[in-house]
C-alpha cells in the first residue's frame, strides 16, 4: 500500500450478497477502491470492518465520574454493567456521552459475539465490529434541537431520536427494505434494488405502483413507531411537538420519496439526509457500507473526507 497508506476491508453481512469493499486512508482521506463478490483474506496490516446484528446488541444508561481517558471510561463502563445486570462473562462494549451526564452504552457478549462470527464462518478478529443503522446515522449531518432519524435499511431499520449530537433513545424496527424489496421481485423479477439503479423508467414505474399499493400499512407502521419512540426516551421527557424534524435515512428513493410526502401526525416534518461528507456516484455504495468505511477510517485518523 506504500507508506502511512493502510487499507481498509468491509465486510457488511446483512446484505442479500456476499463480498467485500477495499478503501485506502491516506492522509486523512477516504478512497473507495472497490466492491469483490466474493471473499478477500485480509492483510494482517489491513483494518478489517464487520458489521454486527441488532439481536446480540444491549443497550442502557449509565452515571459515569468524569473521564478524560477513554479507555478508562470503558473500563468503568464495563465494571458498572456487570454489576447492574449481573453479569459474568466479558463483554465488548462501546459509549457515547450524552446529555445530563449519563452515558450511552452500547454492549455485547462476548460468548453471543463469538457465537456470531462461527455462524458466518469468520475466521479472522475484525478491528471494528459495528452496527448497520449507526453506520448510516454515523455520515448523516445532526442538526441542532430535537430531531428523529428514520433508517431504513436492506436488513434492519430503527429510530434515534437525538438532543443536537447527543442521543437520548434508540428503537430497533422489525421492518427491513429487503421485505419490499422480496414483494417486488415476486411481480416483477428484479429486486428494488437493481430496478432502481438500473434507470430504467418502465421498470421504475412499475416498481413504484406495487410500493404505492402496500404503503398505507408500512406507513401506519412507521408513524407508529416514531410515536413510541418519541415517547419512550430513557433521561429526557419529550412530545410531538418538541420534533424539529425527521430525517428519512435510505437507499431506496421510491420508498423515501413515499415517507417524505406522508401526510400524518407528523406531516411536514420529514426531510432527506444530508451527508457529511458528498461523494460521486453514491447510488453505487449503500449508506450503510460508506458509514462502516468511514468508522474504519476513524480508527485509523481523522478522517476529511470521503471519495470515490
Amino acid at each position: 500500500m506504500g507508506i502511512f497508506v493502510h487499507e481498509i476491508l468491509l465486510y457488511n453481512f446483512e446484505q442479500n450478497y456476499y463480498g467485500t469493499l477495499s478503501a485506502s486512508y491516506f492522509s486523512g482521506n477516504i478512497k473507495i477502491k472497490g466492491f469483490y463478490q466474493r471473499p478477500i483474506t485480509p492483510d494482517p496490516e489491513s483494518m478489517v470492518v464487520i458489521n454486527i446484528p441488532w439481536d446480540i446488541i444491549q443497550t442502557t444508561y449509565i452515571e459515569l465520574p468524569p473521564v478524560k481517558n477513554y479507555s478508562e471510561m470503558k473500563k468503568i463502563a464495563e465494571l458498572e454493567i456487570q454489576r447492574l445486570t449481573g453479569l459474568n462473562e466479558e463483554i465488548n462494549l462501546s459509549c457515547i456521552p450524552t446529555v445530563y451526564g449519563k452515558t450511552l452504552v452500547f454492549f455485547v457478549r462476548k460468548s453471543d459475539y463469538n457465537r456470531y462470527k462461527a455462524s458466518l464462518n469468520i475466521s479472522f478478529e475484525p478491528d471494528v465490529a459495528y452496527p448497520n443503522i449507526l453506520s448510516e446515522l454515523l455520515v448523516t449531518k445532526k442538526f441542532p434541537g430535537y430531531w428523529m432519524y428514520l433508517v431504513l435499511g436492506r436488513m434492519s431499520s430503527g429510530i434515534v431520536v437525538m438532543n443536537n449530537n447527543s442521543i437520548i433513545n434508540v428503537r430497533i424496527l422489525d421492518f427491513s427494505m429487503e421485505d419490499i424489496s422480496k414483494i417486488v421481485k415476486e411481480e416483477t423479477g428484479f429486486e428494488l434494488f437493481e430496478i432502481e439503479r438500473s434507470e430504467n423508467e418502465e421498470l421504475i414505474k412499475t416498481a413504484k405502483k406495487i410500493v404505492d399499493s402496500i404503503s398505507i400499512d408500512v406507513l401506519s407502521r412507521i408513524e407508529r413507531e416514531l410515536i413510541i419512540a418519541t415517547n419512550t426516551t430513557e433521561i429526557e421527557k419529550i412530545d410531538i411537538q418538541m420534533i424539529s424534524g425527521i430525517v428519512v435515512v435510505c437507499d431506496f428513493k421510491i420508498m423515501r420519496d413515499i415517507i417524505l410526502g406522508f401526510e400524518g401526525n407528523f406531516r411536514g416534518k420529514f426531510s432527506e439526509p444530508v451527508l457529511l461528507f458528498p461523494t460521486k456516484n453514491k447510488n453505487k455504495i449503500g449508506l450503510a457500507d460508506l458509514g462502516l468505511i468511514y468508522r474504519g477510517g476513524i480508527e485509523i485518523g481523522k478522517v476529511k473526507s470521503i471519495k470515490w
